[in-house]
């Protein structure tokens, strides 16, 4: 195998890694909307007691990650495919 299939190679397993990182936080994501609905079933009249405000900032840091995740697998998918 030459140096470039090597290389080839090993992008491809930082891509499938990616994948799988984008497959986690969206479940992620799922699991604490899930959470936050349940707390909010609590006590529907006061969700804010039961709710923790850190929750709507947690959804945020996943979604900005998630975001970043997907530009940095399509850089390196644009790379693998240039080489």
């Amino acid at each position: 195998m030459s140096a470039l299939e090597e290389l080839q190679q090993a992008l491809r397993t930082v891509s499938d890694h990616l994948e799988q990182a984008q497959r986690q936080l969206v479940t992620s994501r799922t699991a604490l909307h899930q959470a936050e609905s349940a707390l909010r079933r609590m006590d529907p009249d006061n969700p804010e007691t039961v709710v923790p405000q850190g929750m709507h900032r947690a959804d945020d840091q996943i979604e900005r990650t998630l975001s970043t995740v997907e530009q940095v697998d399509e850089t390196v998918r644009r790379f693998v495919t240039g080489l």
